[in-house]
């Protein structure tokens, strides 16, 4: 097989195995790309008319906070 350097021979390695992880977060990504663009072209909202708005002045002062 292969060449082993180091001490530790045939001994149990304590390493994760993020390979299967790495696939399902694979598949949820491509899931996602393909159904995300589906849900938004059915979705559309009509916004609501206010009643007795007044119009807000288009000169108002814009406020800036500052911090010291």
């Amino acid at each position: 097989m292969g060449m082993q350097v180091g001490g530790d021979k045939g001994g149990v390695r304590n390493e994760p195995n993020v390979v299967p992880m790495i696939d399902i977060m694979l598949v949820l990504l491509i899931i996602f790309m393909i159904v995300t663009p589906v849900i938004t072209a059915g979705f559309t909202a009509e916004m609501p008319m206010g009643r007795n708005v007044d119009k807000r002045a288009e000169d108002a002062a814009d406020v800036v906070l500052g911090m010291d």
